[in-house]
């Protein structure tokens, strides 16, 4: 099926386009990985997409016991 893709951001380093597809009503959004430029993930939302780019972040920080967000 016939598709355009444009990139809406570009969050820390993750890219993040909007897939329009024939034949489908509304667009979903897809999340491109910083360094490798593969897909890592699709929604149906952008909402959805940035919080998965922020989660992904957030889970790559060292968690120390002594700090308030533990």
């Amino acid at each position: 099926m016939p598709s355009q893709r444009q990139t809406e951001a570009n969050i820390l380093g993750y890219q993040l386009d909007r897939i329009l597809e024939l034949g489908r009503a509304a667009p979903h959004y897809e999340v491109r990985a910083p360094q490798s430029d593969a897909a890592i993930a699709s929604f149906i939302d952008r909402r959805s997409a940035e919080q998965f780019i922020v989660m992904c972040e957030l889970g790559q920080l060292p968690r120390r016991s002594g700090t308030p967000a533990y």
